[in-house]
């Protein structure tokens, strides 16, 4: 069993579906009981004891948690009694005013469009039986009904049930369709096109939550990756050569991500890898093999990157970015194809070697 609504869309539907359903039990019952005061009917008094007793409580449905029922995979049992409730009392009026003949028979097609409206097509199809079974015992029970006109009425259920389970499926082909829409768009919003990264505002938010919760024992880390000599690829091989790096690099990066890290194309030949939890050396040894599985990676076009590594233990995405960024400017003038962390001081800049051990690396950047 599946629950009603996965999203808020979803969600605010029930709410406005819960509220017609109100309505319907103020708005039926009032009609009976205008009729029954207006013309001479049988068991009176019984059908405006049993109208009030529906009309009176029907506002309080409204204090239901309708988010927390739509949401728990049971919580359609609910809604699938209250159906059923429905469908029961109707019958019952049926059979205080004169069975199958009476004109509240009628109430029976606006509760199966009630349930057309919210239900899969196999919820429709469940509650027009609830309602055929209903209708034939009040024809079959009660006499003084023609068969013709049960069986007229009978099998104007049964058009009126696949009618709305028909309309009920492409309701929900159409609202999945939306929704899937919706998602897509959503995904575009956040997302780089050509790389599948973060794009560069959602990057930055995510940056900004993450430095929120930076402590010294749980320090975030920040590669910065640089594209080397990416204007020459495009010159030479062409800008679908340089498409192709890019999305190379965008690749390796989410090759090399761990559960709750973050990829982002910060724009042009820029990237970022965000690394919650992850202190200097976890970063430099992902900056290390980002630096080697790139080369071979994009080995075709002779594309590389530099990258710079820093960490933080405080809530400082400004000075992490910085500090990355100047790790980057290193990397790019020590020759390129390689990592680098930020110096501590002039007559300290490290950097990896494209085929060598690293030396001579630097302290966090994090104090």
């Amino acid at each position: 069993m599946r629950a009603l609504a996965q999203d808020e869309e979803r969600v605010a539907f029930w709410r406005r579906h819960t509220v017609s359903g109100i309505v319907l039990c103020e708005v039926m019952p009032a009609i009976i009981a205008v009729r029954t005061v207006m013309t001479d009917v049988p068991h009176e008094g019984l059908v405006l004891g049993l109208a009030a007793a529906v009309a009176g409580p029907a506002p309080l449905l409204a204090l239901l948690p309708v988010d927390r029922l739509v949401r728990h995979p049971r919580g359609r049992l609910f809604f699938d009694v209250w159906e059923a409730v429905g469908i029961a009392l109707v019958i019952a009026f049926c059979l205080l005013d004169g069975g199958a003949g009476s004109p509240y028979t009628l109430f029976l097609f606006v509760l199966l469009a009630h349930a057309a409206l919210a239900y899969p097509p196999a919820g429709v199809a469940l509650a027009g039986t609830g309602i055929l079974l209903g209708y034939l015992g009040l024809g079959l029970r009660v006499g003084g009904v023609p068969a013709d006109e049960v069986l007229v009425g009978t099998l104007a259920l049964v058009v009126a049930t696949g009618t709305c389970a028909f309309a009920s499926a492409n309701h929900q082909r159409a609202y999945q369709r939306t929704a899937a829409y919706a998602r897509q768009v959503g995904l575009l919003a956040e997302r780089d096109g050509l790389t599948g990264a973060l794009n560069h505002r959602t990057f930055h938010v995510r940056l900004r939550a993450e430095a929120a919760s930076t402590t010294a024992e749980r320090p975030l880390s920040l590669l910065l990756v640089d594209v080397d000599e990416f204007k020459t690829v495009n010159d030479t091989l062409g800008h679908l050569a340089g498409d192709a790096v890019l999305r190379s690099v965008g690749e390796t990066l989410s090759g090399l991500t761990r559960a709750g890290d973050a990829v982002g194309r910060l724009g042009g030949d820029e990237f970022a890898l965000l690394l919650p939890g992850a202190g200097l050396p976890e970063a430099t040894a992902i900056a290390d093999r980002l630096v080697t599985e790139v080369r071979i990676a994009a080995a075709p076009w002779s594309a590389t990157v530099s990258v710079g590594a820093a960490t933080v233990t405080y809530t400082d995405p400004v000075g992490l970015l910085a500090a990355a960024d100047t790790a980057v400017y290193h990397a790019k003038h020590t020759g390129r194809d390689r990592a680098c962390t930020p110096p501590v001081s002039s007559d300290r800049i490290g950097a990896v070697a494209p085929d060598g051990p690293r030396s001579g690396m630097l302290a966090s950047s994090g104090r």
